[in-house]
């Protein structure tokens, strides 16, 4: 990962263990890497307790699903370890970003399509139909198959078309926690 890259498309900002870095419902405006520590994703949507969703390591993106669906968040960080210090790109620098960082862009699409993955992963257990439609999408398969040369040349000749495919893996990924999420609260 191009850090520099990063640091000059964003701010850096330290979080103290137990603070929340977003929270569920509010208007994403900055998507956010993370630097040093760990942090907690929490859904809190369908129930009283919030549910650990999972963990956030370091290198990891997070918030950007907001920020390419232009719609709440979806979940709340929380600084696990005692310092979590993010890289917080804000939402016109995002644009500037996926334009000009391939190979940010490409991690980013990686990361969504493996939680998009693990999620199928999941929920394939239980419904096996509904998986199919998902692994059936000709978007996805393209996902699939693509590796980093790929990646790069479809951004060069169609920069749009990389936004579709982050949109794609985004608000499916949304559906699917939500899907997900509604079956552990049955």
């Amino acid at each position: 990962m191009d850090v520099d890259l990063l640091k000059d498309c964003g701010k850096v900002v330290t979080f103290q263990g137990g603070q929340s870095i977003c929270r569920e419902g509010e208007t994403g405006h900055s998507m956010f890497v993370l630097l040093k520590g760990s942090a907690e994703v929490l859904i809190n949507s369908f129930s009283d307790n919030p549910q650990s969703v999972g963990l956030v390591e370091e290198g990891s993106f997070f918030g950007e699903m907001s920020l390419l669906e232009s719609k709440p968040r979806s979940a709340s960080v929380v600084a696990v370890s005692e310092q979590v210090i993010v890289l917080e790109v804000s939402e016109t620098d995002f644009a500037m970003l996926l334009l000009n960082a391939t190979s940010i862009t490409y991690r980013i699409l990686l990361s969504l399509n493996n939680r998009l993955n693990t999620m199928l992963d999941k929920i394939d257990e239980t419904d096996k139909r509904f998986v199919y439609q998902y692994k059936k999408n000709p978007i996805y398969q393209t996902v699939q198959k693509m590796d980093v040369r790929s990646f790069d040349a479809i951004a060069k000749k169609d920069p749009d078309y990389v936004w579709t495919l982050l949109k794609y893996l985004s608000s499916s990924l949304e559906k699917l926690n939500t899907e997900y999420i509604q079956q552990l609260s049955k």
